[in-house]
């Protein structure tokens, strides 16, 4: 499987495609509504969209595509797969599809969209001679995120961190930070004011900033084991990688540790704020790319090939026992 998706031929992502309808077929036929931490933006576009589930989680869907194919791109430029790899793509497509229920119709797949861009633009610091912009967009970019959970603004300290790894720390860069991620908010706290909505519309854009570190819990056997599976591999790769980031290719190897930071801070914001299962799925983007860069770069790959095999299969069954168990009734 991971040799299969090694490759860039037409077929792979044609089969890509279908590979992701079929996994989100359940969804479109009992689409979900989201019950998660409140989302300003995202309860913004439910009420534009008349609550209508089915045009949501269409939606949804090209998001999640989009995202791992842009997702897939930034791998190949950056070094973390080869040229004609769609290995991040599948596996950013089998993660955002572990956890059953509202897995496919939620505020994180439009944040991830996002966050692809914040990702990409931090990762081409070394190779611009201006860094200005770049910081500009990944801060304003992560501020229009943090409208959908106000916690990511804490991603700031990430955009920091990758300023300090690449070596182009200047007061110019970190204020410019500061203002591309405040920018989306002086916008609308502008536009609540002027339409006498500061108040009530303020609660729910800043709701997901309240404290909260009690444990979640998943409550589902397959969705146990399947999470279990990849948070194994995915400490295995950050280990793997860990251990061989004396790689010649300086600029790779800074990219990967930002990734490995991207990794940490977003558990971090997720331990310490309000938090749902759903939440996790902020961890798949560099998830992917750490696991993509490792499984590209080891020789033995049979024992991974099998453990992704049963992780799909699982995943499969998970998505499809509730429309099974339907029909048997």
């Amino acid at each position: 499987m991971i040799k299969f998706f090694s490759t860039g031929y037409l077929s792979r992502y044609l089969l890509l495609t279908l590979f992701m309808l079929l996994l989100w077929i359940p969804s479109f036929l009992y689409p979900t509504a989201y019950s998660g931490i409140s989302s300003y933006a995202f309860n913004l576009f439910s009420n534009i969209t008349n609550q209508n589930l089915f045009l949501q989680t269409s939606i949804s869907f090209v998001l999640t595509m989009l995202t791992a194919l842009i997702l897939n791109k930034v791998a190949i430029d950056n070094g973390f797969s080869s040229m004609v790899s769609t290995l991040v793509a599948f596996l950013y497509i089998i993660l955002t599809s572990t956890i059953t229920g509202e897995s496919h119709n939620n505020p994180v797949i439009w944040i991830n969209f996002i966050l692809v861009f914040v990702l990409s633009n931090l990762l081409r610091l070394p190779y611009v001679n201006n860094t200005i912009p770049i910081v500009f967009n990944a801060s304003f970019l992560l501020g229009i995120a943090s409208l959908f959970y106000s916690q990511l603004i804490f991603l700031i300290l990430f955009i920091w961190l990758a300023i300090i790894i690449h070596r182009v720390v200047s007061l110019r860069n970190i204020v410019v930070t500061i203002i591309g991620i405040l920018l989306p908010y002086i916008f609308i706290l502008t536009w609540f004011f002027f339409t006498n909505q500061l108040l009530e519309n303020s609660f729910v854009l800043f709701d997901s900033l309240q404290i909260d570190i009690a444990p979640v819990f998943l409550n589902n056997t397959i969705d146990i084991i399947i999470s279990f599976i990849f948070v194994c591999l995915i400490i295995i790769s950050a280990f793997g990688i860990v251990g061989t980031l004396h790689v010649k290719n300086i600029n790779l190897r800074k990219n990967l540790i930002i990734t490995l930071f991207y990794i940490g801070v977003t558990f971090v914001i997720l331990i310490i704020f309000s938090k749902s299962i759903t939440s996790t799925i902020l961890l798949s983007i560099p998830s992917v790319l750490i696991m993509g860069y490792w499984f590209s770069n080891i020789s033995k790959v049979k024992w991974y090939n099998f453990i992704l095999t049963v992780v799909v299969f699982l995943i499969f069954i998970n998505q499809y026992i509730f429309l099974i168990l339907d029909v048997i009734k």
